[in-house]
This record gives structure tokens, sequence and C-alpha cells, in this order.
């Protein structure tokens, strides 16, 4: 096996992310000392890295973006449903085009769908989710950032409340991207929180097209608020529909929006 001196650059850098898979940060002085490079080999590493959105260039070295990234729940894990939230992530992507103003929900799956808007030119991405707006600052330099005001929710990673409301009352978009934690063909798209029923209600009332992302291990679950009807929604962005379920639903809805099964 060869040292890690000897290590190409894709092998250094899969050593690199195998590192920050265990710690929360790496320097430039610890892969020059681990590889036996120059600082401009280890930074080169960085930026190629950062590149693919695998981490976030800080000073002096970088983080993972797995742990950099607080999630806006944190009883959601950025690990769960990874495979199932890329797929529907990559196929909402498609349905944004060059210049769109668009609404990404606060949670997992809205920053898995910032990360797939890499492509994207003069987009522009109004949120009130404060990881989505840090890895899109950071990480999409096509897009414009704008970012809701309100209150912190005490513990969490996004903003709330009557001001954050009135922000986004006076903006319109071109297209909004909202999550759900659950779907029931008998009581729609539910939320467990009531500021989250509105704000998402919000998102699709003041933007041109409404598109809902929801994985299929949330259909026949209910949660406490209605943030969604199918009526309400142009598409609907899922990993699969195996039991048939959305589209029975959408079948005997009055709008039939367009379901899109991700690959």
């Amino acid at each position: 096996m060869a040292s890690t001196s000897d290590l190409s650059p894709a092998e250094r850098q899969r050593f690199i992310m195998n590192w920050l898979a265990e710690k929360p940060n790496i320097s430039v002085s610890d892969i020059v000392r681990r590889f036996s490079v120059s600082e401009v080999t280890a930074r080169h590493d960085l930026i190629s890295l950062e590149s693919e959105g695998k981490l976030r260039r800080v000073r002096g070295g970088a983080v993972s973006l797995s742990r950099s990234n607080a999630i806006s729940y944190p009883e959601e894990r950025i690990n769960v449903q990874v495979e199932a939230k890329e797929a529907i992530a990559a196929t909402a992507a498609t349905l944004v085009d060059d210049g769109d103003v668009l609404v990404i929900d606060i949670g997992t799956t809205g920053f898995y769908f910032a990360k797939a808007l890499m492509d994207k030119r003069e987009i522009t991405i109004i949120t009130g989710d404060l990881a989505i707006a840090n890895y899109a600052s950071f990480n999409l330099p096509n897009a414009s950032v704008v970012l809701l005001g309100g209150s912190v929710r005490k513990g969490h990673l996004y903003l709330a409340g009557a001001l954050t409301l009135d922000c986004m009352s006076k903006l319109h978009a071109d297209k909004a991207f909202v999550s759900a934690d659950g779907f029931h063909p008998d009581h729609g798209f539910t939320v467990e929180h009531d500021f989250s029923a509105m704000i998402k209600h919000m998102y699709l009332t003041n933007s041109n097209q409404g598109y809902m992302m929801v994985d299929q291990g949330k259909f026949n679950k209910t949660s406490f608020y209605q943030s969604a009807q199918i009526d309400d929604l142009d598409g609907i962005i899922v990993d699969g529909d195996d039991e048939g379920i959305m589209t029975a639903a959408i079948e005997s809805s009055r709008s039939h929006p367009k379901l899109y099964i991700a690959k």
C-alpha cells in the first residue's frame, strides 16, 4: 500500500474526506504534515473539494459540510433518507430556469435542493433557513440570497414569527419549493408547527408556481397543521409512489398537478 506522500490528488482528497468524516475540521498545516506536500498543493486539494460541494473552506483550512451546516430542525438529520432527498432535489432542480426567483423552504430537503442548483445562473433564492442561506452564499456564486427577517426559533436555525410573515408578504417569486412532515389523502400535506403551516402557505400564495418535495416514507402520515392541499400545487416531486397513494390523490383532485417521480 502506498504511503500518504505517494498518493495521487484523487486519493489524497479521498483521504481528506475520510478525515473530515471523523473530525469537524482540517487545517492546511494538517494536510502538509500528513501528506508531505506543499501548502499550495494542500490548498488546491481543498479548492477542488469545495468546487465539488464536499466541504467549505475557511481561513487556514476547511470544515465538513455535514458538520458545519447546522440543519434547521435539530430532529432532522442530514444523513437520513439521503438518497431519496438527493434524488428529489435533483429532479426539482430540473424545474428551475436561469434567472428564476425561488422560494426554498426550511429543512434538509430544501438544503439538498439548494445544493442541486450549482449550475443555475442568475437565480435569486428567498429563504428563512440560515443553513440554506449560508450554503448558497458560499457555494452558489451565480445566486443572490434574500434572507427573510424574523426571530431565530429557539434551538433551531430558521427564522419565524410575525416579521418573517410580513417580509414574505412583500415579496413575489417565480417558483416556490416546499416540503412537509406528512401527507394523507384525507388531510393533505401537514407539518408539526403552526408557523410552518402559515409561512409555507404564503410561500405558495406569493409564487407563480408551487412545488411540493416529499419522500414516500411520509405518505399516509398526518402531523398537526395542514400546510397545503394538492390543489394548491403545480407539481409534486417524490422519490417513488410504490403503492399509488399520490397518484390516486392527484387523480381525484380538481387541478391534477403533475407528479414527478425522481430517478
